[in-house]
């Protein structure tokens, strides 16, 4: 037991130090300690024996993290997740009387709950195949309103631990399907928070990554572009993966509004250039058979990923591309009979009848993209004189 009474008395020490970083590397469910426990026998009466040496809560706290250490190394995963919560809630117990040093001890035993809450729900059905998932997302609920209600003081608040936990929820709520979220923006906006450049920058990125997929969910394209434009910029540029994480979403908004990625972008992100590569050059060209084929081909990406829809509204673009050419081509004449359209959509590989190029025509001035009317019975657009190929983005 000589592992398990080292444990304790470092327990003991960062505790009585309010060293909350120390304390909460001894309540990591994968550390040495970890190990160490699993290298001897443990009994069960010697092991709350030795855990009741602790003061409260982290004595509680001890005893299901030891059971939570064992059940997990055992594959036990139900059993690790109902030890892992009480961990948690034996923290939320004392959360009045403890300051804004225990922070990493809360992110911890929260993260490490949500993360054994994904494992145990493997071993369930179809139907319940997120059923500890919901239940790890209401305990750790009550974490963050411990963090936000705080009312001690500012330097002492427990109020900066507030945007850590919504990230942690976040995570859970997009993977659920819960309309929570919204719940949680509007108590942010009720409490009387610090501004949230105030907070570190990890928890800003995931914070606003996530408030940027809702918006894009929601089609608020503006708010969404306007959040993920900010976690990109504040992103280390050593995490790739979160970076690219952002250009998921944020490419196909910008796509939309006709800002095309540089290819200096791409060439960071190689499975992005893959993606987007061949659907950036064929909006460039106004080549509407190539944009259709492309799009296509990263069809099963882009559905993984939430943005097909978003992705194929582009497409207009691509065909106002193909329609200013002509226009160029015929040294900016304002008059183009609809048979040169149609022509041009010949040249491309997209074989339609002048009822359908009529449409597209129509479509394009319907949505701003060309200022101009149609004359059905000359069968000529009529451009206007002034900008008549407005920029997409303006």
């Amino acid at each position: 037991m000589a592992a398990l009474q080292l444990y304790i008395s470092k327990v003991a020490s960062a505790a009585d130090k309010e060293n909350g970083k120390q304390l909460a590397q001894l309540f990591l469910l994968e550390d040495t300690h970890s190990q160490s426990f699993l290298k001897q026998p443990l009994n069960e009466a010697a092991v709350e024996s030795q855990c009741r040496r602790l003061d409260a809560p982290w004595d509680d706290m001890a005893l299901a993290h030891v059971r939570a250490v064992v059940s997990f190394d055992q594959a036990d995963h139900l059993d690790a997740f109902d030890a892992q919560k009480d961990v948690v809630q034996a923290l939320q117990r004392s959360m009045s009387s403890l300051t804004r040093w225990c922070l990493p001890v809360l992110y911890v035993v929260n993260k490490d709950l949500k993360w054994i809450a994904l494992k145990a729900d493997e071993a369930w059905t179809v139907e319940d195949h997120r059923k500890k998932l919901e239940e790890a997302a209401n305990v750790i609920s009550k974490s963050f309103t411990y963090c936000i209600t705080d009312r001690g003081m500012m330097s002492h608040s427990k109020k900066h631990g507030t945007y850590c936990m919504i990230g942690i929820l976040f995570r859970i709520y997009f993977k659920v399907n819960e309309r929570t979220i919204e719940e949680i923006c509007v108590a942010l906006k009720a409490a009387d928070m610090p501004p949230l450049q105030d907070f570190p920058k990890s928890d800003r990125v995931t914070f606003r990554y996530y408030l940027g997929k809702l918006y894009f969910l929601e089609e608020d394209y503006a708010k969404a572009e306007h959040e993920l434009s900010l976690a990109f910029r504040e992103c280390a540029n050593k995490s790739q993966k979160n970076k690219e994480l952002i250009l998921q979403i944020l490419l196909p908004l910008r796509l939309m509004r006709g800002i095309l990625p540089s290819q200096a972008l791409l060439a960071r992100f190689p499975d992005l250039e893959c993606l987007y590569g061949p659907i950036t050059l064929a909006i460039k060209r106004g080549d509407l058979q190539q944009f259709n084929a492309s799009l296509v081909a990263a069809e099963p990406a882009l559905i993984h990923q939430g943005t097909y829809l978003a992705v194929e509204k582009v497409q207009s673009i691509t065909m106002r591309q193909l329609f200013r050419k002509v226009f160029v081509l015929l040294n900016y004449n304002t008059r183009i009979p609809f048979a040169l359209f149609k022509r041009a959509l010949d040249w491309v590989g997209l074989q339609v009848d002048m009822e359908e190029c009529e449409w597209m025509l129509a479509t394009l001035i319907h949505k701003g993209y060309m200022k101009g009317y149609l004359s059905h019975e000359k069968s000529f657009l009529v451009l206007s004189k002034a900008d008549p190929f407005p920029a997409v983005h303006a």
